[in-house]
């Protein structure tokens, strides 16, 4: 009876109870109203864009102006520019008419739309001995854009005559004739297992760079067993392979071996050989014994065919 008593006094409002969940009631009533006729009330002031939409129109304009300047593709029309890329990067228009690129005064450089840096670059060019033999030559300056030149080079125009002297010239040239007479001469070959840099770069098609990128591959490999691994240097191509080839021979006996037998894993580290090939070639020894033949290296299953190709002349099991 208690209990129930004391449930009953816990759910049941006194006096003061109701009155005060009234009034929270009707609070919260006249809230509601207010923030649902506020609105029309009491409008909020209108903000004037006006001002503000002239000036993004004044600038959209004066952008389209600097991007039409440009002479962009469609796509990039209305992407910001800065002046600094357009007075640098874009090629200038200027005027266009027949001109022979030889000696041209720096007045008619630009009247054909090319700056003062241009300029200076082709005259430092001829101070330096240089002549525009063809059109192509006038390619060949690296401060003439591509789009900049294919605009001139309709209009580019080197006498024949001139054509015949550069002709006649590069055939009087010392340096043309010793070229010819080195080319006459017979063929010396260069080891590249024992050549030192001065001695490679005798050889056609190797110029410094390739001479220490040979000496520094030759000591990874532990020498060189084919001329073909010279396409295993960075950016060796075809070209300078057909340049160099019969100018070069190969001692294999320079060639450094390895035993199988015998070696530790960091002996047998060699650029055909991953790392993880040297520790199953390795485990295997351990496993079974001393390789009785090179080959069985391959038993491994890390070593395949073209890796065991490669690597089987730089092994040795005595």
């Amino acid at each position: 009876m208690l209990m129930k008593q004391i449930i009953r006094d816990f759910f049941t409002y006194s006096k003061s109870n109701r009155n005060g969940v009234l009034v929270l009631l009707i609070v919260i009533f006249l809230i509601l109203i207010y923030l649902t006729f506020s609105y029309k009330l009491f409008p909020p002031d209108r903000e004037d864009f006006s001002k503000l939409d002239a000036r993004f129109k004044s600038f959209s304009d004066s952008l389209q102006q600097q991007n039409d300047s440009l002479d962009l593709p469609e796509e990039h029309k209305g992407l910001y520019i800065p002046k600094q890329y357009k007075k640098e990067n874009s090629p200038a228009k200027g005027e266009r008419f027949n001109f022979n690129p030889n000696n041209l005064s720096a007045e008619d450089w630009k009247r054909l739309g090319l700056s003062d840096k241009q300029i200076k670059v082709i005259h430092h060019y001829e101070e330096k001995g240089g002549k525009f033999k063809t059109k192509e030559d006038v390619k060949k300056m690296y401060c003439i854009k591509e789009e900049q030149y294919l605009s001139l080079e309709p209009f580019i125009d080197i006498p024949k005559e001139e054509k015949r002297k550069f002709a006649k010239d590069s055939v009087a040239n010392p340096f043309a004739k010793a070229l010819a007479a080195k080319v006459s001469e017979p063929i010396v070959l260069v080891d590249i297992n024992s050549a030192d840099s001065i001695e490679l770069i005798t050889i056609h098609g190797i110029k410094g760079f390739y001479a220490k990128e040979i000496i520094k591959y030759r000591k990874l490999l532990g020498g060189f067993v084919s001329k073909e691994q010279l396409f295993e240097l960075y950016k060796f191509d075809t070209v300078k392979y057909n340049m160099a080839e019969k100018y070069i021979t190969i001692d294999v006996s320079m060639t450094k071996k390895i035993n199988i037998n015998t070696c530790t894993d960091k002996e047998l580290k060699h650029p055909y050989l991953k790392w993880n090939s040297v520790k199953a070639i390795i485990n295997y020894r351990k496993a079974h014994g001393k390789f009785k033949t090179i080959d069985e290296i391959k038993k491994t299953d890390l070593v395949d065919d073209e890796t065991y190709r490669k690597i089987a002349p730089y092994l040795t099991i005595d």
